[in-house]
């Protein structure tokens, strides 16, 4: 048996290998070339018709993505309106909140003022009952004073009448 060296070994490996490459490309030669009724040569194919948003230009994975993404950017715009919205709104309410405490604060100070004026009236409703009370017992004394004095006269009016002499005729009083 005849050895052959190694770098002979690696040349004829070699060899072979270009003669496999050579004998590949030759097979698949007419695979790179495009046929003139082939509707993938780019003239007139399905990328020449579709457009720059279609599943054969980004797959049918990207695809997804994209109508994702422009659902969620969508959905975006519309919250981000929603919450301009909200947003005006909340304004309005603490508008009207603070109208509507500032209101508060107005009927509460009426009301204190009211209930001042209400107790001064009441106050001075009873310094009059106390002074037309006051003047009713002084006129209730001027008039016991009165009726005294009338007494007083109608007794010496009365005293002067029996000091006078009374007639024989006249019958006792009866004692009852």
């Amino acid at each position: 048996m005849t050895t052959f060296p190694r770098s002979s070994f690696a040349l004829a490996a070699l060899f072979a290998a270009l003669a496999t490459f050579a004998c590949g490309c030759s097979s698949t030669s007419g695979l790179m070339d495009p046929i003139a009724t082939d509707p993938l040569d780019g003239y007139k194919g399905n990328l020449a018709e579709a457009g720059v948003n279609t599943e054969m230009d980004w797959g049918p994975k990207q695809n997804l993505l994209l109508s994702e993404f422009k659902t969620l950017r969508e959905a975006y715009s519309q919250l981000e309106k929603r919450l301009e919205q909200l947003v005006g709104e909340n304004k309005n309410l603490n508008t009207r909140l603070a109208n509507e405490g500032s209101s508060l604060q107005r009927e509460k100070a009426l009301r204190a003022q009211a209930e001042a004026e209400t107790e001064m009236l009441r106050g001075r409703r009873r310094e009059l009952e106390a002074r037309i009370l006051s003047l009713s017992l002084e006129k209730a004394k001027l008039e016991q004073t009165t009726l005294l004095a009338k007494i007083e006269a109608l007794r010496s009016t009365l005293d002067q009448s029996t000091a006078a002499p009374t007639d024989a005729a006249a019958t006792p009083p009866r004692s009852r």
